[in-house]
């Protein structure tokens, strides 16, 4: 499936410079993780896709690291008790930021998607580049 950082609850997937259909690689890889964990649950009405979120996350993260930070180099998926993490490393030390939405105009709305579908979500920098990361709840929370 990819190389494993800690088998079973923390998968990683290196991509070479110059990667192309990184998003498709990386939403496979993630929706292959999900399978394995026994995330993927029937479609229910009363609550959202845990996979399709997980996926919508994973896919902006990855097209974000393309289109701002050069292409990604690593992504990571992680499954805690309660809590499914996505992180995705890049070269470029700029942190990300929300784009001016404009009527009519594509694009702009990746991070506004990452920020209402995750509960956190947030950017590490370090000598390499960073790591843009984001955790999903496994469970809907009793009270909603």
């Amino acid at each position: 499936m990819g190389a494993a950082c800690d088998p079973g609850r923390r998968l990683c997937l290196s991509f070479p410079p110059e990667q192309d259909a990184a998003v498709r690689r990386g939403r496979e890889f993630t929706r292959r993780a999900l399978a394995e964990w026994h995330l993927c649950a029937p479609r229910s009405r009363a609550t959202p896709l845990l996979a399709e979120d997980v996926l919508l996350v994973t896919a902006e993260l990855l097209a974000n690291a393309c289109l701002h930070g050069g292409g990604p180099r690593e992504l990571v998926v992680e499954h805690l008790p309660g809590v499914v993490g996505v992180a995705v490393s890049d070269a470029s030390p700029a942190l990300p930021r929300r784009r001016r939405i404009e009527a009519g105009q594509p694009g702009g709305y990746g991070l506004l998607a990452v920020e209402r579908i995750a509960v956190c979500w947030g950017t590490t920098v370090d000598a390499s580049g960073k790591t843009v990361w984001a955790e999903l709840l496994t469970t809907r929370p009793r009270w909603c």
